[in-house]
């Protein structure tokens, strides 16, 4: 799941006044920053409320350990790939590479990584005879989160 964001933009009119524009749903795509500790509560609380065969609110999303460790994952090439999926919908890996100037392996290697993290979606383009693998960005932003 993809929470939205409402966004109200000041924008001015040909007579240099301010307004407000209408509120936009932005869907955003959070990645948050959790320590061990608050993952493993969190962890345990879950399974607690499992075994007790009580209600408990599912946690989605994408965790790092460490804003260190986010910076590792998100690197500047494996964004460029988010940005060419979201702006120019490849219909194939290797069209992505081509659009991106990168070796097939390793946008290869990008994208599953990626899609592990729920990052990017893989479907299958039917409507060729090899049906290439199709990647999609369900999103349109990303936020990082980090608790206090």
């Amino acid at each position: 799941m993809v929470p939205r964001l409402l966004l109200r933009q000041k924008l001015t009119d040909s007579d240099g006044d301010l307004f407000d524009q209408d509120e936009t749903l932005m869907k955003v795509m959070m990645i948050g920053i959790k320590g061990r500790r608050e993952a493993l509560r969190e962890f345990e609380q879950a399974f607690e409320a499992a075994r007790r065969s009580l209600p408990f609110e599912r946690q989605t999303g994408v965790y790092f350990t460490s804003l260190e460790a986010a910076r590792r994952f998100l690197t500047p090439k494996r964004l460029e790939l988010i940005r060419l999926i979201k702006e120019r919908r490849p219909h194939s890996l290797y069209e992505l590479a081509k659009l991106a100037s990168r070796a097939f392996p390793g946008v290869f290697q990008d994208v599953q990584l990626l899609f592990r993290h729920g990052l990017v979606k893989l479907g299958r383009e039917k409507r060729t005879p090899r049906n290439p693998v199709h990647p999609q960005v369900g999103y349109d932003a990303i936020s990082l989160w980090i608790g206090l």
